[in-house]
């Protein structure tokens, strides 16, 4: 059991009992049709548990509950513990000690459909970056236009993507990002492009900083959609705080170069007021981001605007399939008449990034605009008020 496994599954788990325990097993389920017990290993990261102390095994069950089970001492299940509670930093962690030549995360409320390890990893081979499987949520079945198979980019507010159902071929294809709940890609390429953020506070930016920084260094990321992963769990464990979710856009916009984006999202939460706490996220991911701006500037192979107008994903699709159907949303017609009279509107008249900005979407990204032409004095918008 000591000879390093092929595949290697993290799953980070904060009071994941007994959910996990279903995982595991799905996983295991799919792994023993084309590899043997040692060549896979399930890594799970014991993310600042609390469970242990308002549960006992004997009353229900705990996230390490498998740990003294004959499963971890074959070493098929490994556990380690993270006191941070911090789901893109335990990726991380994970991640460094996983000895398999593909490395995949998976949430702890998962299960997957026969088949699935197997066509993420032809995937991954084939093209050299992230695989991610088809998502379908509880209650989700059969396979189809209901899936979740990628994300809209969405700019201008803020810096995220939204799910959208958008299949284009029974096989891969490519796609601009999609949600982290189940996805893989080779572990040196993982290690090699440092990964996730490490000065995340909380859940949310993550998902969109990692497939935009392979896209960034000259990789690809992709969707099986016959390899579907059913989520069957909302809640995630963490605490949440609005503030911190904050600082993790700012802070992703800044790191992979998209500034004048990182700062809109700024001006658009400035026009709500709090600007000295905005102010203060602001400065903080600035310098919490220093060294990681600079390794992706050095690395990338394109800027990030530069992505936005090259659409590579529909490129690749289009040699591939003959076909592309990835979308993108930008709001700024709709955004400047919220922040008239706010305490956003001075920095953004003041801001020479956002004079660059309104120049690039114009030109570049009119197409892309919602409500192109939306104006708040318009009839249109008169009659829509009346």
């Amino acid at each position: 059991m000591m000879n390093k496994p092929l595949v290697s599954i993290v799953i980070p788990a904060r009071n994941e009992f007994p959910q996990i325990a279903f995982t595991i097993y799905s996983i295991i389920a799919d792994l023993e049709s084309f590899l043997k017990p040692s060549e896979f290993e399930i890594i799970i990261a014991n993310n600042c548990p609390s469970d242990e102390i308002i549960t006992k095994r004997a009353l229900g069950g705990t996230t390490d509950y498998l740990s003294t089970r004959g499963i971890y001492w074959n070493r098929v299940l490994r556990y380690f513990y993270d006191p941070i509670a911090g789901n893109h930093s335990t990726r991380n962690k994970g991640a460094a000690i996983a000895r398999g030549k593909y490395l995949f995360f998976s949430d702890a409320h998962m299960t997957y459909s026969p088949g699935y390890f197997q066509r993420m990893i032809r995937a991954i081979d084939e093209t050299g970056g992230i695989a991610h499987g088809t998502i379908g949520w509880l209650g989700a079945y059969p396979p189809g236009e209901s899936m979740g198979y990628q994300y809209t980019i969405k700019l201008g507010e803020e810096i995220k993507g939204t799910w959208n159902n958008y299949v284009l071929a029974d096989d891969y294809f490519y796609i601009p990002l999609q949600g982290h709940c189940c996805l893989g890609m080779n572990r040196e390429q993982f290690l090699k492009y440092r990964g996730y953020p490490t000065y995340h506070r909380c859940y949310g930016g993550g998902e969109f900083y990692l497939d935009t920084k392979w896209w960034l260094f000259g990789s690809s990321v992709v969707v099986d959609p016959k390899a579907i992963a059913y989520h069957l769990c909302a809640p995630r464990g963490y605490s949440y705080n609005h503030d911190d979710y904050i600082h993790n856009v700012l802070s992703i916009g800044l790191a992979l170069g998209a500034d004048e984006w990182a700062e809109r999202a700024k001006i658009n939460w400035l026009r709500t007021g709090r600007p000295e706490v905005i102010e203060r996220l602001w400065n903080e991911a600035i310098n919490e981001t220093k060294t990681d701006k600079e390794f992706i500037a050095n690395k990338r192979k394109t800027t990030f605007n530069q992505l936005l107008v090259d659409r590579p994903w529909d490129k690749l699709n289009q040699k591939r399939y003959g076909k592309s159907n990835s979308a993108m949303l930008i709001f700024h017609d709709t955004l400047l008449p919220l922040i008239k009279g706010t305490p956003a509107e001075e920095v953004y008249n003041n801001s020479q990034l956002q004079k660059d900005l309104e120049k690039f979407i114009n030109e570049n990204l009119s197409q892309y605009v919602y409500r192109r032409g939306y104006k708040e004095n318009s009839v249109e918008h008169n009659k829509e008020a009346a």
